[in-house]
């Protein structure tokens, strides 16, 4: 089992983080609950794996188990970026409240991603969760 860089997570994130804001963005009205709700769910929706983390070739698995990770573990690991966005929803001030503290929450989950020896943000801490290459 070998963890997924830096770099494969990021690309992998930020192909989800696309997907959820083009979901926000274009289902009026209930795109902004339909891009949150991808956001919370995405890693535990195809056996561990986002759309973001399917065409990069990684997935998420639980720390203990080893097994791709659930839906209930998927919305534990997001929910930093989950709550960013939910300030796209916030009327007038949402997309300025979404980009600061959007910025904020991948600034800190890169710097844990980055410097903690397994590999681990955050969330994954929440969740008990490693990301790893799809083996």
């Amino acid at each position: 089992m070998t963890r997924a860089t830096f770099l494969e997570r990021a690309s992998a994130k930020f192909i989800d983080g696309t997907f959820a804001l083009i979901l926000a963005s274009i289902m009026s009205p209930i795109g902004p609950v339909a891009g949150l709700v991808y956001s919370l769910i995405a890693d535990g929706i195809l056996e561990g794996r986002s759309l973001g983390k399917l065409l990069v070739g990684i997935k998420v698995i639980d720390r203990d188990t080893l097994k791709p990770c659930s839906i209930n573990k998927s919305v534990l690991r997001n929910i930093p970026f989950g709550f960013a966005l939910l300030m796209f929803i916030v009327p007038v001030m949402g997309m300025f409240l979404f980009v600061v503290i959007g910025l904020g929450v991948i600034g800190i989950e890169a710097y844990f991603l980055y410097t903690d020896l397994e590999g681990m943000r955050i969330g994954d801490s929440l969740a008990d969760t490693l990301v790893v290459k799809k083996g």
